[in-house]
């Protein structure tokens, strides 16, 4: 037992580094639930000098300005100045408001796709918001994410452009024609890397991404829409109960969505923490399984470890047990940590992201697999350059290799 604490201790040091004060205290806030201990650090951190214009944009740009607002008014609203505490106000209630008008259109965007008998789950968003933080408000989210089988997603996609929304592109700009001649192909959403089409809906006030894998194919870490079906539980959302995903699953989705974009926002390991702390009763059995049996052991692992390092998120012992297994997580979870709070233009590189993601995957199997997708899998790019042939997909894996030789050496020469 004297060994095991010591192991731990070991692995959790990198939350002991010495932090600035407002990286501290938005720690310290970025959670529902403020205990005694917590609520007197957070008042000690409050006497010293604090850069509330660094602590603010921090927030906002971490997506937990909500929580940051929730807390400070809960705990010590009069440490805080006046102006600060009421432009925070301002924020929170902005974005209840907006949270409030996004679920109303999920609920709306439910009711479309049952009436024409396209099966549809929702994730993140407003669900998750009900499900691990209890209250709408007290997340940051922007947009409505929809979940199809790939069977489905020509189906739910011409749904969608019947409503007249407006399918907006990132990695190419098409004419006119060519927006069309995408829009209309019954192929290219094979091409889309992220596997999700992202919609202008409701007049542009709403953006739906529209998604046939919750974690891309690219990244090896398989959460089918099959499997995901099998373990459905419930949320109520304004007083209208939807499908959800059941915890475990939704565990090992934002371990993977925090793999996958390195860990670009704090709100990533909110998510974690508070999910923890709202299924104290998790099957950790079927977890670690599941993540085992997917190649994404280290993916969940130095998530958890993240979310309690930075949060104080409590782990179980068996956890404990498979996170000392392979040193390689603490690790991980350490170069997590250096880069989160680190500038924007010292953020990873794509090399940087490459080679972070090959360390989370713990399979040689997977290691390939992902390195040859990015290589070898089309993408819009290559679909672009003949984008109103009728040509079959395989040719365009035929033309990848090429395209990437020949800009690989235009930059070289």
């Amino acid at each position: 037992m004297t060994q095991l604490l010591a192991e731990r201790k070991i692995l959790t040091k990198p939350s002991q580094v010495a932090k600035p004060p407002e990286i501290e205290l938005l720690l310290c806030c970025s959670r529902t639930s403020i205990d005694s201990a917590r609520a007197e650090r957070i008042e000690s951190l409050l006497r010293q000098e604090i850069d509330w214009d660094y602590l603010t944009n921090t927030a906002a740009r971490h997506g937990v300005m909500p929580l940051l607002y929730q807390s400070l008014n809960g705990t010590c609203p009069g440490a805080v100045p006046e102006a600060i505490l009421n432009q925070l106000k301002k924020d929170f209630r902005t974005n209840a408001i907006r949270n409030l008008h996004l679920s109303k259109e999920l609920l709306k965007l439910l009711d479309l796709f049952a009436a024409h008998n396209i099966p549809v789950l929702c994730f993140k968003g407003p669900v998750l918001a009900a499900s691990i933080y209890g209250d709408l408000s007290l997340r940051q989210f922007s947009d409505i994410d929809i979940l199809v089988s790939e069977s489905n997603i020509l189906e739910a996609r011409d749904l969608l452009v019947s409503q007249n929304a407006k399918m907006r592109f990132h990695v190419i700009e098409p004419t006119e024609g060519e927006e069309e001649a995408f829009i209309q192909s019954r192929t290219v959403h094979q091409f889309v890397r992220e596997a999700a089409y992202e919609f202008e809906y409701n007049q542009g006030k709403v953006i739906v991404e529209l998604h046939w894998e919750v974690i891309p194919k690219y990244f090896c870490f398989p959460l089918k829409v099959k499997h995901l079906r099998e373990h459905l539980e419930s949320v109520s959302i304004l007083d209208r109960t939807v499908p959800n995903l059941a915890p475990e699953d939704s565990l090992l989705l934002l371990c993977g969505h925090g793999t996958k974009d390195c860990w670009d926002k704090l709100a990533r390991v909110c998510d974690i923490a508070e999910l923890l702390r709202s299924y104290p009763q998790l099957d950790w059995g079927r977890v670690l399984k599941q993540a085992r049996q997917r190649g994404g052991e280290r993916i969940l692992l130095h998530g958890l470890l993240l979310a309690h390092n930075l949060l104080g998120a409590t782990l179980p012992e068996q956890v404990w047990q498979r996170i000392q297994c392979d040193p390689k997580i603490a690790a991980i979870a350490s170069q997590a940590q250096e880069w989160l709070f680190c500038p924007i233009d010292e953020r990873p590189g794509r090399v940087e992201q490459f080679f972070f993601h090959l360390r989370t995957k713990e399979r040689l199997r997977d290691k390939v697999g992902f390195a040859l997708s990015l290589a070898l899998t089309p993408t819009p790019s290559d679909w672009a350059l003949f984008p109103r042939s009728a040509f079959p997909s395989v040719y365009y894996y035929l033309l990848r290799p090429l395209r990437m030789l020949v800009n690989w050496g235009l930059k070289k020469f």
